[in-house]
C-alpha cells in the first residue's frame, strides 16, 4: 500500500521484468535513475524443493547494458522466461481491447513466450528475417537487387512466421476454454466471451502456404518496400455472445472482460507448466463495487497474489486478514 509516486508499480514492474526480461511499460534506459548508474533486481524463486536466485542488472554507459545471472551463472536475457510466470493486470491493460493491433500482438507474445521458450526464438528468428527481407524490398525498389533474391528470405520469414501463427492460433483455442467461465463469475451474466484470432495467413497453411502467399504478394511488397503479411500483421479481438466488444461495452465492461483474461492466463499457465503463476494486481480495486471485490478475492484467494492499492478501504476484509501488508 501507498500513495501515488510511492512505488507500488516499480515493485511489479521489478517482478515482471524478472519473468520476461523485459519491462511492461518503458526501455531498459528509462529504469535507471537519473543521477544513478545502474539498476539492480534480485529474488530468489522458491520452486518445489528448489531454490533459483534471479538477478538482472542494467548498467549505464554510452548506451544501457543489461547482465542476466541466473544462480549466480550468466545467461541471455530469453533465458529467464520459465523460471517466473507471472499474470499482469494494470488499469492501461483495459486499452489493450481498443488500442492498436500492435499491442495485442505484444501481449500475444509476452504471454506465449513464458510458457514456450521455442515461441520466444522463433520471434527472434523471424524478426531478424523479416528486417532483412524488408531491407532487400528496398533495393529491388531503388533498382539496386533482382527479385530472384527474395526467394531465400521468403523461405526464411516463412518457416519462423509459420511456426508463430501456429501457437498463436493455438494459444487462443486454449484460453477460450477459460474465458467465459470467469467472465460469467465477474459480471454475473450467463454470456459467452471469447478470443478470436485475426491472422493475416491461415494457421493451417504452414510453410507452404506461407511461401506461397508471399510469393503472390512480392509485387506489391517491393512497390511498398515492406512485408505485408506474417504475424506482424496479426490481430485478436474480444467477442462477447458473438459481438465485437469494442462496437458495443461499456469502459466497466471493458474492465471486466479483461480482468476475466487475465485469470484465464492463469489456468491457462496452470495446464501448460504444472504451477500456479505469480497474479500482479495493479490498483484494480480501486475501480470496482464491493461486490465484484468479493468475487475476485475468492478467485485468486489460493495462489500467490501482489495487490497494489492506494487506500486498504479499497481492499475487502478477508484479503486483508490473510495478507501480508507492506506500506511504502
Amino acid at each position: 500500500m501507498g500513495s501515488n509516486a510511492s512505488g507500488k508499480t516499480n515493485f511489479l514492474e521489478a517482478i515482471y521484468y524478472l519473468a520476461c526480461g523485459r519491462s511492461f511499460r518503458t526501455k531498459d534506459e528509462n529504469l535507471i535513475g537519473w543521477e544513478a548508474d545502474f539498476s539492480r533486481i534480485l529474488a530468489e524463486i522458491e520452486k518445489g524443493d528448489s531454490d533459483e536466485d534471479l538477478l538482472v542488472v542494467l548498467e549505464k554507459h554510452e548506451k544501457v547494458t543489461k547482465t542476466v545471472k541466473i544462480k549466480e551463472q550468466r545467461v541471455p536475457s530469453s533465458k529467464l522466461l520459465g523460471h517466473l510466470n507471472c499474470v499482469l493486470f494494470t488499469p492501461e491493460e483495459i486499452e489493450l481491447i481498443s488500442t492498436l493491433p500492435e499491442a495485442r500482438r505484444r501481449y500475444l507474445n509476452l504471454t506465449i513466450s513464458q510458457v514456450d521458450i521455442n515461441y520466444a526464438y522463433n520471434l527472434i528468428h523471424f524478426r531478424r528475417s523479416l528486417e532483412h527481407r524488408n531491407s532487400l524490398l528496398k533495393r529491388i525498389n531503388f533498382g539496386q537487387a533482382s527479385p530472384t533474391e527474395l526467394e531465400v528470405w521468403d523461405g526464411k520469414v516463412a518457416e519462423y512466421a509459420s511456426q508463430i501463427i501456429e501457437k498463436r492460433a493455438e494459444y487462443v483455442v486454449e484460453i477460450n476454454k477459460y474465458l467465459s467461465k470467469h467472465y460469467q463469475e465477474l459480471a454475473g451474466k450467463k454470456q459467452k466471451l471469447e478470443l478470436v484470432y485475426l491472422p493475416s495467413v491461415d494457421p493451417t497453411e504452414g510453410w507452404a502456404g506461407m511461401v506461397v502467399k508471399l510469393t503472390e504478394r512480392r509485387a506489391n511488397d517491393i512497390l511498398s518496400r515492406v512485408t505485408s503479411i506474417g504475424p506482424h500483421r496479426d490481430d485478436i479481438a474480444f467477442r462477447l455472445d458473438d459481438r465485437n466488444v469494442t462496437e458495443f461495452a461499456s469502459r466497466g465492461e471493458f474492465r471486466t472482460v479483461i480482468l476475466a483474461l487475465k485469470l484465464a492466463e492463469v489456468d491457462y499457465f496452470k495446464a501448460k507448466t504444472g504451477e500456479t503463476p505469480v497474479l500482479l494486481l495493479d490498483d484494480v480495486f480501486s475501480e470496482l463495487d464491493e461486490s465484484r471485490r468479493d468475487l475476485l478475492s475468492q478467485i485468486f484467494v489460493n495462489q500467490q497474489t501482489i495487490v497494489t492499492t492506494t487506500d486498504l478501504d479499497h481492499v475487502s476484509k478477508n484479503i486483508i486478514e490473510k495478507a501480508k501488508v507492506v506500506t511504502l
